[in-house]
């Protein structure tokens, strides 16, 4: 049997490409799993992204949950909140953008018998050259400081909820994503991936690279680097 799987959409202000990308992935999973739900999220967006989550949540009542932020909290925080959602064997965050593509859980699904997390790797990015630095850095910094291979951190991926919920992390910006998949690999966890295209946005605005968050994230590379490296904490 194949295992149940939580579909996780973030979204704020993605009117223009959110129901696209829930569409597609409700598409996907029906031919995957036989058990499976999609929550999705809205972080006080300010154009009709919540109402779009509501028509569709009316017509997948079955399926589909919507939770909303009063005001925005940020992706991190948004994330952290949906992993919390979930009620699955297995969590697929993605985001509401549309720019990656859902069908990878077909060839990510029969992998999760042996693999604890499946990364999305991108042999594709359609970023600016900042943007480009930035995701290198936080692709090659985890396996220089950590001796982990995460292959593409920033990206979307399947992870067993056991991880979410038994693995702690101290980040709180952007880097806990890495964070966790760091943690997971040194307790001996299984990482596998997979290769997809990430295809340019048709609507919204990228917000992953803004200075604010990639101090952060240096901020909690630093901090989690001495817990695990410097002091030799438990993962």
């Amino acid at each position: 049997m194949p295992p149940s799987i939580s579909i996780l959409i973030a979204a704020y202000n993605e009117e223009a490409c959110l129901e696209a990308a829930v569409r597609r992935c409700l598409s996907v999973i029906a031919d995957c799993a036989e058990d499976y739900e999609m929550v999705m999220l809205d972080d006080a967006s300010t154009d009709r992204t919540a109402e779009i989550m509501e028509r569709l949540r009316a017509e997948h009542p079955d399926r589909i949950r919507v939770l909303r932020h009063p005001e925005n909290r940020g992706i991190a925080a948004t994330f952290e909140d949906l992993y919390r959602a979930a009620t699955k064997d297995f969590v697929f965050l993605i985001p509401g953008d549309d720019e990656y593509p859902p069908e990878a859980l077909r060839e990510i699904v029969p992998m999760l018998a042996s693999y604890d997390i499946v990364v999305c790797r991108r042999s594709a990015k359609p970023y600016t050259l900042w943007r480009k630095v930035v995701s290198t850095s936080f692709r090659l910094l985890p396996r220089i400081l950590f001796g982990v291979e995460l292959y593409d951190p920033g990206s979307v991926k399947c992870v067993r909820y056991t991880i979410i919920t038994d693995v702690p992390v101290m980040s709180r910006g952007v880097f806990v994503e890495a964070e966790r998949l760091v943690r997971a690999a040194r307790r001996g966890h299984k990482i596998g991936v997979v290769d997809i295209v990430q295809q340019p946005r048709q609507g919204g605005k990228a917000r992953g690279a803004r200075w604010s968050l990639v101090v952060r994230a240096m901020a909690d590379l630093l901090t989690v680097w001495i817990s695990l490296v410097v002091l030799r904490r438990r993962p």
